[in-house]
């Protein structure tokens, strides 16, 4: 969790609006980017990239596939074990 005066004074300014949750040290499980780094794992599995810019090329496709579907990353962030978002 971050302890910096500066997080303090912004959720100080935000009383009951953001509440932070102390997570382990290690825990990417419960990281909702460890879910979009699997999702273009799997994009781009089972592919030969035989330069730096095919790959770069590829991963920008992906990136930009991902953004677009906003759907998607919304259920990143629902996933029982992230739940950052509540209905």
């Amino acid at each position: 969790m971050h302890r910096s005066q500066t997080v303090r004074d912004w959720l100080h300014r935000r009383p009951g609006r953001v509440h932070l949750e102390r997570l382990p040290a290690y825990s990417p499980m419960l990281n909702p980017v460890e879910l979009v780094w699997s999702q273009l794992k799997r994009a781009l599995k089972n592919q030969v990239f035989t330069s730096l810019e095919s790959l770069q090329a590829a991963v920008l496709k992906e990136v930009n596939y991902l953004q677009a579907d906003r759907k998607r990353i919304r259920c990143f962030f629902r996933k029982k074990e992230v739940a950052f978002f509540t209905d």
